[in-house]
């Protein structure tokens, strides 16, 4: 017969390591000491708090995020909901009105070539935000499979030692190459095509920084337990990748992307204003604020406020969630 007092050991034990369990969770949530303890009777749900839900908790506390994240949200509907608000398209002129501010038609005024700014301003964040989230997801997607490939080869003899120094160099040659000078040169072949050529010309100058991080991080973990024994068990390395090394390395992966969606905003954005990018007949951002008129304020106060909040918010919402994947973070602890 079993002895009751080992069932209330074991009990004991169950109960300790849940208490302890919640702890971790607690410090993984930013809950002060005072909240650390889990409340009586409560330990059974305790074990059904996922990482996930952790971290969507740790998010959602974190002001910044949320402020981020509405202000994200509303922009991204104005963009697709805006053309229903329209007075005039976004093409169409109203030259007896040029220069004039805003009015009941024209809401952000009138440029100088009769263009409403109001317009002209929700079409360019619509191609901004596409180009943005584009382009950071392609430069994820090149770095991440230069980095893994590079870092996991690395190991492997001779020839994964070249196959590592073939991408190294091959990093090395990106990060060298005037990206700014180039892009300058093709960009007028490429504007009479469609503006989604901008995503792969702004990516393939973009993932090489990305691709190096991504490369020193599988280096550690093909040094792990789990990874080795993939590997001594004959499994498929791109199995193992995906996986295995892909999983651990998400979190820097998904900070990363956010902030590069504001990084190729802003790269977009500058070329454009300086002829070099999305030109007429299409509209960005970039070429609203190009036809500036100093004298004329609301010609380009209202797109440079919108470029900013885009920008700052979504720097808000990549910052909150390095916080919440990484509880070590410097701003985290405070």
């Amino acid at each position: 017969m079993t002895n009751p007092s080992d069932l209330r050991g074991a009990d004991d034990a169950a109960t300790l390591q849940i208490e302890s369990d919640h702890r971790a969770n607690a410090v993984l949530e930013g809950l002060p000491p005072s909240e650390a303890e889990p409340p009586a009777g409560d330990a059974r749900s305790l074990e059904s708090i996922g990482r996930g839900e952790l971290l969507r908790r740790r998010f959602l506390r974190n002001p910044s995020a949320v402020t981020g994240m509405v202000i994200v949200l509303l922009l991204i509907l104005a963009a697709i909901f805006a053309p229903m608000l329209y007075q005039y398209g976004p093409f169409e002129r109203d030259l007896r009105n040029a220069l004039t501010g805003p009015t009941q038609f024209h809401w952000f005024g009138v440029d100088e070539n009769g263009y409403d700014v109001f317009a002209r301003t929700m079409v360019g964040l619509r191609i901004s935000l596409v180009i943005g989230a584009g382009t950071a997801l392609l430069t994820t997607l090149l770095a991440l499979l230069v980095g893994t490939i590079a870092g996991y080869v690395s190991y492997k003899g001779r020839w994964g030692a070249f196959v590592d120094g073939a991408l190294v160099n091959l990093i090395n040659l990106f990060l060298v190459i005037p990206g700014l000078l180039l892009l300058m040169l093709f960009s007028p072949v490429l504007q009479q095509a469609s503006w989604l050529w901008m995503i792969p010309l702004l990516a393939v100058f973009s993932w090489m920084l990305t691709a190096r991080v991504l490369r020193a991080m599988t280096q550690q973990l093909v040094r792990t337990e789990y990874v080795e024994a993939s590997r001594f068990m004959g499994v498929n390395p791109v199995v193992t990748i995906v996986r295995h090394i892909i999983p651990n390395i998400a979190s820097w992966i998904i900070i990363d992307t956010t902030l590069g969606v504001s990084a190729a905003i802003l790269g977009e954005t500058g070329l454009s204003f300086i002829g070099f990018g999305i030109q007429y007949p299409n509209v960005s951002l970039g070429t609203v604020l190009q036809g500036y008129n100093i004298s004329a304020p609301w010609t380009w106060i209202p797109p440079a406020a919108v470029l900013a909040a885009l920008v700052i918010s979504v720097n808000l919402m990549g910052e909150a969630l390095r916080d919440a994947l990484d509880p070590t973070s410097g701003s985290s602890r405070v």
